[in-house]
């Protein structure tokens, strides 16, 4: 068993009385700092009655260039298309080229947005594995996957964790590394209580779902990448 070792934070949220500021919603076209992208909640309209809605499901997501939506509009990544369910509030803390071991264009991996998620307090985390980190040393993937997943639940204990697996272009042939960075993952959030959801390969035989840079989803791939994310967490109990 590999100790478990703190992952370094570098200064990525900065905490004041106007709220939070981070480095996220980054990709390869947007390499400046910007605030964190929240999506409210969609405002029900009017009724007669008085409404008895819970207030809604406050998520954050974690995650990679595919996450942030890299060469699209910030309102067509799949986080962005989660949060137009009504009871959903969300908050996309997503990079590009961002790991739990590689260091991404916001200057830091997965462990350095954990203070955003000690201000911001979520009810529901979710991050997902990274085929950013393929090639690094195994060993290296679970003990940092271990230990960031750690301080998020640190971080936020009132949160419930859940891990997506990596999600990999429309090659048939997924690599052996994605069963690695997933089930480093799966392990990870089981040590904290947390679910692992396997959504399996949605841009697998769609050329036509990626950019020209065949890595990055088109808006029809994000789309595809939402449903299957949505219908995942509804059978595992995760959303309604």
């Amino acid at each position: 068993m590999i100790p478990r070792r703190r992952v370094a934070l570098p200064l990525v949220a900065a905490v004041a009385a106007g709220g939070i500021v981070v480095l996220a919603g980054c990709a390869p076209e947007r390499t400046d700092p910007v605030q964190a992208l929240t999506f409210p909640a969609p405002t029900p309209a009017a009724v007669a009655a008085p409404s008895t809605s819970l207030a809604p499901l406050r998520v954050v997501t974690l995650g990679d260039s595919l996450m942030s939506g890299a060469g699209l509009p910030l309102d067509e990544a799949w986080p962005a298309l989660l949060a137009q369910r009504e009871d959903v509030s969300l908050t996309n803390l997503a990079c590009g080229g961002m790991g739990f071991v590689v260091t991404g264009e916001c200057g830091t991996a997965y462990a350095g947005f954990s203070p955003a998620i000690a201000a911001l307090q979520p009810d529901l985390i979710i991050v997902q594995s990274s085929s950013n980190d393929f090639w690094e040393d195994s060993d290296e993937i679970r003990a940092d996957t271990d230990d960031t997943v750690a301080q998020l639940h640190d971080a936020a204990p009132g949160a419930r964790i859940v891990g997506l697996s990596t999600i990999w272009n429309d090659d048939p042939d997924v690599p052996d590394d994605t069963a690695t960075t997933s089930d480093a993952l799966r392990d990870a959030v089981d040590s904290v209580g947390g679910a692992f959801v396997d959504v399996g390969q949605p841009l697998v035989g769609h050329p036509e779902w990626l950019q020209d840079d065949d890595v990055h989803p088109t808006a029809r791939g994000q789309k595809a990448i939402e449903q299957t994310v949505v219908s995942a967490l509804q059978d595992a109990g995760v959303l309604p």
